[in-house]
């Protein structure tokens, strides 16, 4: 769900907790950060599930959190010792499925020593080509979501500015571990391209959000009763945001 990060995995173990999922009992290390505003979990090789919280998060509401994240969590901690539990998925493989725009694509996988690598969607069906000698699977799939990301978001913001009586300079995609979106000086908005795969309302809230420090950069109530002008439920999708942060990171975690 989390990608690993140098300063949360430096953090000391306050506790060793153990929670109940499907039946397993799952031991995990709980730590503190005064840096987050949400919960991060991790798996990690060595040291198996770890809960990051922030400091004056109250660790009983967990049980309930990680119930929700049980099918995350028990994919990436088989029945095997934590010095053999697998971080991530190493490539996408023919008929897995991946998370696009809130909904589930199938990818369908072929083979053509003759064609350029590409992926192109049809319906609920990523169909991702390559041949020998090419690049992976995974990095097709990175390309292809940059590549989206760049269209759909310039397109949101686009139709969003107009909304709002604002303006921007232009959107740039990048793939930051622990952002999803800022706003410049300069009138730029970058945007993690890992937000492809949330659902559209969320990415329309933040994108709204960005777009919004363009009049008030800051996060005053001023701010806030602008974005709600045009965002009314902003702090539903922020809650979504939060809850499912490290999934959406996680799952987007390909292979080099």
């Amino acid at each position: 769900m989390c990608m690993k990060s140098r300063r949360i995995t430096r953090l000391p173990v306050i506790a060793r907790r153990i929670t109940k999922l499907d039946g397993r009992s799952i031991e995990y290390a709980l730590k503190q950060s005064p840096r987050l505003r949400g919960i991060r979990i991790e798996v990690h090789n060595d040291t198996g599930l770890v809960v990051v919280v922030p400091r004056r998060y109250n660790p009983e509401k967990l049980d309930e959190l990680l119930q929700e994240k049980s099918g995350w969590i028990l994919r990436h901690l088989p029945n095997m010792n934590p010095a053999q539990m697998p971080l991530f998925r190493k490539e996408i493989d023919h008929g897995e499925k991946i998370k696009y725009m809130g909904r589930m694509i199938e990818v369908v996988v072929s083979r053509d020593g003759m064609a350029r690598p590409s992926a192109q969607l049809k319906g609920n069906k990523l169909l991702v080509t390559y041949g020998p000698g090419t690049v992976s699977r995974s990095r097709i799939l990175e390309a292809w979501y940059r590549q989206q990301a760049a269209q759909i978001f310039t397109e949101k913001a686009d139709q969003f500015k107009v909304k709002m009586g604002l303006r921007y300079n232009k959107i740039i995609i990048r793939g930051q571990r622990k952002r999803w979106a800022s706003a410049s000086p300069l009138g730029n908005l970058s945007i993690n391209w890992k937000l492809l795969m949330a659902p559209e309302d969320v990415i329309d809230y933040v994108i709204m959000h960005e777009l919004a420090h363009f009049k008030h950069m800051d996060h005053s109530r001023k701010f806030w009763d602008f974005l709600a002008k045009f965002c009314p439920h902003w702090r539903e999708y922020r809650r979504w945001l939060v809850v499912h942060e490290d999934e959406l990171k996680s799952a987007a975690t390909f292979a080099r």
